[in-house]
């Protein structure tokens, strides 16, 4: 394999099999594609992590990211980081890390409200998983499918008691379980946080980019949802089930009350005539990563001390860097190394060109 230090990475495309069906509105947002809906509704992207499907025939590598480089090679992402980490991740990330990005970014496309869940927090995760990393998520809405009103299930509206919550799930008691949350709208451009513990499910209808701490860590409470059926082994992450209630919030809190705790206004970082930077997810939610917003037309790209992961997510353009150039439209995605030369951006329209770029810690 040759290997180069490029200044930028593109990054391929990386559709990954789920429990639930979706797709369409990915690959018409993207370009890429022709799947429609599929059990195939997520794209990970920079992904360093295997996925998990359980009751699944393996596939080998799923969820592992490939990328281009410039000779037009294409190699796994996680093998070319072991060749140069000072360069494509930085010393400090590595002596922190290691080889992980330290966070996982995917695009998700539901076509069926996805099965109620809740994941663990990292002081769960630590101290009962044997693990590094609970599983904090984040969603930026991207896109809506025409004609539909996509919401999310976010915390308990009508909270049970755990005997109760415990009952729910053992006999699936479904108009039960539904009966615990009220509906929550989503809308274009809307950021929200889903901390550890609390029980969630995003409805029909919606493209979000998805970034949260590199984990698989599931507790699922729905057994069956539209014929697609989670098996035993995918349920209670190994455990009994009295093990994973421990890992909800049974705190009952309002719509509002949600709204106000979960959804995040952006925070302007940096504003120059070439460049706008907001901050959308930063260390006041979470230790692994953050997440921006950056609206340019023609500049040249912020250095950072560590890996930056690139998706357009509006506008045109093109990215240069040497003899390298890369073709962006909404759904391109690349990765800036931390020891890259400056790379140039330039929109082809009148719109500029907005990213969404994650970092991690």
């Amino acid at each position: 394999m040759n290997i180069c230090l490029p200044a930028f990475l593109e990054i391929l495309p990386n559709r990954v099999r789920r429990n639930y069906c979706g797709g369409a509105l990915l690959e018409q947002w993207t370009g890429e594609g022709s799947e429609g809906d599929s059990q195939r509704p997520e794209d990970w992207i920079a992904s360093t992590v295997n996925a998990v499907n359980p009751g699944l025939p393996a596939v080998n590598n799923e969820g592992l990211t490939y990328v281009r480089l410039p000779n037009r090679e294409i190699v796994r992402l996680s093998d070319l980081l072991a060749t140069a980490p000072h360069h494509y991740l930085g010393a400090e990330h590595v002596n922190t890390y290691g080889l992980e990005l330290g966070f996982l970014a995917k695009l998700l496309d539901s076509a069926m409200r996805l099965h109620v869940q809740a994941h663990p927090t990292s002081a769960f995760a630590q101290e009962k998983l044997n693990s590094r990393y609970g599983k904090f998520e984040t969603y930026v809405v991207l896109a809506i499918r025409k004609g539909m009103n996509p919401y999310l299930r976010l915390g308990f509206q009508h909270a049970p008691s755990r005997d109760d919550w415990r009952r729910i799930i053992e006999e699936q008691d479904i108009p039960s379980m539904d009966a615990c949350f009220d509906p929550i709208p989503l809308k274009v451009g809307e950021v929200w946080r889903v901390p550890g513990g609390l029980p969630h499910a995003i409805g029909e209808g919606a493209l979000v980019l998805e970034v949260m701490e590199p984990s698989d860590w599931v507790v699922r409470c729905e057994f069956e949802r539209e014929g697609i059926v989670v098996p035993p082994e995918g349920r209670f992450m190994r455990r009994e089930l009295d093990f994973c209630l421990d890992v909800f919030d049974y705190t009952e809190r309002t719509v509002e009350e949600i709204k106000q705790l979960c959804r995040l206004s952006p925070k302007l970082l940096l504003k120059t005539d070439a460049l706008i930077v907001e901050q959308l997810i930063g260390p006041q939610h979470t230790d692994c990563f953050n997440v921006r917003r950056l609206i340019a037309s023609k500049a040249t790209l912020p250095a950072y001390e560590r890996m930056a992961l690139y998706l357009v997510s509006k506008g045109e353009g093109i990215l240069e860097a040497g003899d390298g150039q890369l073709t962006l439209r909404p759904g391109s995605r690349f990765f800036l190394p931390v020891g890259g030369s400056p790379v140039r951006l330039q929109a082809t329209s009148d719109c500029p060109i907005e990213f969404l770029v994650c970092l991690p810690t």
